[in-house]
């Protein structure tokens, strides 16, 4: 699992090795990468770990220049106290406009478990895409505020109980994930407001399927809650807003 601590170490090597490569004009000066899921919530210190870090870059060409940064072996790129961060990729799927892409990297570290990055153009697996709204929401944290090439901004965490509600529903993680978010608490109207957007950039088939997971597990949340005692009025007004305007 990938704590806190580690995901910070990890990010550091990697703007050290990217300033190198900006010093050499090989990738531009600034990577932007959108921190979503289990990272984010570990860096905030909302869950303790995390199996493996996604991270969403705005369009394909990113993509190609962060790529540049996790996988050149060149002997010259040496970071921290002289070590050499390689990743080794292990799938990509052909980047398309409406289905987005993603790769999925894999750090060897013979002296700590392995580091997986999973690396999404814009539309994470067919679900939700990375908004205006959602990079206008994201916040740059202070772990990463000195970094000088890479520059890692945290989604909100409304926009994070979206990418998470619409995954498959056996997903378990998920939902201890969105338990946790509602207990520390989030904005439900925010993420109707952003549903709405959603709806005008996603064709309307794949958002009705995905509102209706979301809708599916707004009401296990419900019934969990109430299995424990607990009751959530906003919680329950969401569910309320999805059947009347979405449903």
């Amino acid at each position: 699992m990938i704590t806190r601590e580690r995901l910070v170490k990890e990010f550091a090597l990697l703007d050290e090795k990217a300033t190198l490569l900006a010093s050499r004009g090989v990738i531009p000066e600034e990577i932007r990468l959108y921190l979503i899921g289990g990272g984010n919530l570990a860096l905030r210190g909302i869950k303790d770990a995390t199996a493996d870090v996604d991270v969403v870059v705005e369009n394909v060409r990113v993509l190609g220049f962060l790529d540049e940064v996790l996988t050149n072996p060149s002997p010259e790129l040496k970071v921290g106290s002289g070590v050499r961060v390689i990743y080794v990729k292990k799938v990509e799927h052909e980047y398309k406009v409406k289905l987005g892409a993603v790769s999925v990297y894999r750090k060897l570290d013979p002296e700590m478990r392995d580091f997986n990055m999973d690396v999404f153009v814009r539309r994470v697996l067919r679900g939700l895409t990375l908004s205006e709204g959602m990079k206008n929401r994201s916040v740059l944290p202070d772990e990463f505020g000195d970094f000088e090439t890479i520059k890692v901004r945290l989604v909100s965490l409304e926009d994070i109980f979206l990418f998470k509600g619409v995954t498959s529903l056996g997903r378990a993680k998920d939902i201890d994930d969105l338990l946790r978010l509602i207990e520390y608490g989030v904005d439900f109207e925010m993420m109707l407001g952003e549903l709405n957007n959603q709806r005008t950039i996603i064709g309307s088939e794949r958002f009705e399927w995905l509102v209706g997971l979301l809708y599916e597990k707004s009401l296990i949340l419900r019934k969990i809650l109430a299995e424990k005692g607990l009751k959530s009025r906003s919680l329950d007004k969401f569910i309320k807003e999805l059947e009347l305007s979405f449903i």
